[in-house]
């Protein structure tokens, strides 16, 4: 068994302890092809201050061979040493063997640091050298995903999947519908999921599947792709709102509240989910559960204007006026939304609190002024208040040129005028 072997063997079994002894005895022993797979093996596990001893020793053997110099840079590049890893990489000179290697390496580099534009220079340069070489073009595709460019990246994708749907472990298909999806071309992506819906088999795939039919409206296929993703992985939980929203287009509220009640079971700070889930306990009138689920929501999300005006809606449906009123006791009225200040005027004309109420029909009115069924509400209002007639027929007429045939109104007006 050669000393390189000895090393891996150590450390697979945790005994570091000879480390240091076995790595030179592979130096001064072992030959150069043990030594640079030796190298490799100590830069996957990890051991990179190992594999740069072992690099930098082949380096002084073999001065002109180039790899171990792309090799060694790339991991100094990854340690953080950037001066000395860009320095071996731009010494590789244009006719070695190793160059275009050495462009893939500073390409990495480059992208992982945000030089968009440095990146791309050296995989087009790569590219020319190379240009039969899939490995440059689906870096060069990946670079243009990455920084929006999806237009560019759709035509390479599309030429990468005449030859294979995986590169690595990229899904060459998700790529190509995601990328489509991207632009806007959603039934395009749509197409090409039914088209590979059997090669469409890890569970981002079957996520970005649902995502693309929900916007063509296929919801049926959306609820298929989104079950799969949830049965694969309970806990994946950014599918459920998807879920909910596709059950939500079906006007099933049981299966949109079955389907948030078991995301908040995985993620209870989901805003969405509360929102979603309570709107269809609503509808099945299962106000208790819309209800829990507002005040849980609430707990999680205080600010949540949202949710708070559904528990609004809520109470006033319910006739529970005092509590919609305490929801906005503590807010400023100049920071709230005209919808809670027409819910407040609500609230407080059943409670026989006209002044509050005539207050906040006012502040409500700029918003609402063009709203029928808001304008018929303060009409009634203002119309049991006295010295309120102008007023009255002001709202009249602004109902009645949005309600002209509204007899009901059209009676209250001939009766003022």
């Amino acid at each position: 068994m050669s000393y390189s072997e000895q090393l891996l063997d150590a450390i697979e079994n945790h005994d570091f302890s000879q480390s240091k002894i076995l790595l030179k005895q592979a130096l001064d022993n072992d030959t150069p092809e043990v030594l640079a797979s030796l190298a490799e093996n100590l830069t996957n596990y990890g051991f990179t201050d190992l594999s740069k001893e072992v690099y930098r020793a082949l380096i002084a053997k073999f001065p002109r061979e180039n790899l171990f110099k792309v090799y060694l840079g790339e991991i100094l590049l990854n340690d953080g040493q950037e001066d000395d890893g860009l320095s071996l990489l731009y010494n590789v000179s244009k006719d070695s063997d190793a160059y275009v290697e050495s462009l893939l390496v500073q390409a990495d580099y480059y992208q992982s640091n945000g030089f968009f534009e440095a990146a791309r220079d050296k995989l087009l340069e790569a590219l020319e050298l190379a240009p039969e070489e899939d490995a440059i073009k689906f870096g060069l595709a990946e670079l243009y995903f990455a920084a929006g460019r999806y237009e560019s990246a759709l035509d390479i994708y599309q030429d990468l999947i005449k030859r294979q749907k995986n590169f690595g472990e990229v899904n060459l298909i998700q790529r190509l519908f995601q990328t489509e999806a991207k632009i806007g071309n959603y039934e395009e992506a749509a197409n090409i999921i039914n088209e590979h819906s059997s090669d469409i088999l890890d569970i981002d795939s079957k996520y970005q599947a649902g995502l693309v039919m929900l916007s063509v409206g296929d919801d049926d296929k959306a609820i298929e792709y989104l079950d799969d993703v949830i049965n694969q992985s309970p806990d994946y939980v950014n599918a459920y709102p998807l879920l909910a929203q596709a059950y939500e287009h079906k006007h099933d509220n049981d299966q949109v509240l079955r389907s948030a009640q078991a995301g908040l079971a995985y993620n209870e700070l989901d805003e969405t989910l509360y929102s979603m889930g309570a709107m269809a306990a609503a509808n099945l009138k299962e106000f208790d559960t819309a209800e829990d689920l507002l005040k849980k929501g609430l707990d999680i999300a205080p600010d949540n204007t949202n949710l708070r005006l559904q528990l609004s809606n809520l109470y006033l449906h319910e006739g529970k006026f005092a509590e919609s009123i305490k929801l906005y006791d503590a807010d400023n009225e100049e920071e709230l939304e005209p919808q809670a200040h027409w819910n407040l005027a609500v609230a407080y004309q059943n409670l026989d609190n006209s002044e509050q109420a005539k207050s906040e029909f006012l502040l409500a009115y700029p918003e609402f002024q063009s709203n029928p069924e808001f304008l018929k509400q303060m009409t009634y209002f203002f119309n049991t208040q006295p010295n309120s007639q102008d007023i009255v027929k002001q709202l009249l007429d602004k109902y009645l040129k949005l309600v002209p045939d509204d007899e009901d109104m059209i009676d209250l007006y001939n009766r003022i005028i």
